[in-house]
C-alpha cells in the first residue's frame, strides 16, 4: 500500500476520478455528515486512495446544489479500479451508491494524471475548487497536454493558487484542469464564503491560450467549496 505525505510538493499520483450530480431534497441537510461520514470509511480505504476533495456548489437564485468528488489515486490501474467499483458495485443497504434518489444528473469521468502539484497546506489552505473539463479537437492531443504542464504550474503557483490538478483521457482525447485556492482576505469562517468562490471563478483559466488557439473547447467549468477532504484510511 502507498504510504501518502500531505505536505507541499509534487503529488505522486497516477490516476484521478470526477463524479457530479445535482443534489435533490430526498435527504434532510441533517443527515448529510452522517451519511457522507459513512461513505468515506468505504471509499478511502480503497486500494492507493489518496484524497478526495468534496465539492459544493449552491446556487440561491435558483435553489440548486451541486456536488460530487474529485478524488486522487496513487495509479492510473487503481483509479480505473476505484472508477469500476463507484460506478457499478459499491453499495450501502442495498443501494447502488450513485443511484440514490438524493443524487440526480450523474456524470463520471476517469483521467490520468499529467501533473498534480500542491503549494499550499492542503489542511488549511484549500478551501475552493473549480474543475474545467476540454474537449481537443486535434487527435492525440496528449503530448501537447503534457507539454504545457510545467508553465501551467509555474503560472499557479505565480497567482498563489494552493493546487494544480492536470489531466488527459487518452480514450476520449479529453483533458481536465482542477484548480484549489484558499479564503480570500477579509472572508469570515462564520459565513457562506461566496466571495472566495467569487474569486477563483474569475480568474483567468490557465488554458487560456488553448482556448484562444482554437484547440480546445471547454466543455465544462464549475467552481464550488471543499466541504471536506479525505485522506487514505486504513
Amino acid at each position: 500500500m502507498t504510504k501518502f505525505t500531505y505536505t507541499p510538493g509534487p503529488i505522486d499520483v497516477g490516476g484521478a476520478v470526477f463524479d457530479d450530480f445535482r443534489l435533490t431534497h430526498h435527504l434532510p441537510a441533517c443527515e448529510a455528515p452522517k451519511v457522507i461520514e459513512r461513505d468515506r470509511i468505504h471509499m478511502s480505504a480503497r486500494p492507493g486512495f489518496n484524497r478526495k476533495l468534496l465539492p459544493l456548489r449552491m446556487e440561491p437564485y435558483n435553489n440548486v446544489t451541486y456536488s460530487g468528488g474529485r478524488y486522487l489515486i496513487d495509479t492510473y490501474e487503481n483509479a480505473e479500479a476505484f472508477f469500476d467499483w463507484v460506478s457499478n458495485d459499491f453499495e450501502l443497504d442495498g443501494v447502488q451508491i450513485l443511484k440514490r434518489n438524493h443524487f440526480a444528473e450523474v456524470t463520471g469521468h476517469l483521467w490520468r494524471v499529467v501533473g498534480a502539484h500542491d503549494f499550499k497546506d492542503i489542511h488549511g489552505d484549500q478551501t475552493v475548487v473549480r474543475v474545467e473539463r476540454f474537449s481537443f479537437r486535434p487527435t492525440n492531443a496528449g503530448d501537447r497536454v503534457a507539454n504545457a504542464y510545467a508553465t501551467m504550474r509555474d503560472d499557479a503557483e505565480t497567482q498563489g493558487l494552493s493546487s494544480l490538478w492536470l489531466l488527459y483521457n487518452d480514450r476520449l482525447n479529453e483533458g481536465a484542469i482542477v484548480t484549489v485556492a484558499g479564503r480570500v482576505p477579509g472572508a469570515r469562517r462564520e459565513e457562506l464564503d461566496f466571495a472566495s468562490v467569487a474569486a477563483l471563478e474569475a480568474r483567468r483559466s490557465l488554458a487560456s491560450s488553448w482556448i484562444e488557439d482554437a484547440w480546445a473547447e471547454r466543455t465544462f467549468d464549475r467552481t464550488s467549496w471543499v466541504f471536506t477532504t479525505w485522506f487514505h484510511y486504513d
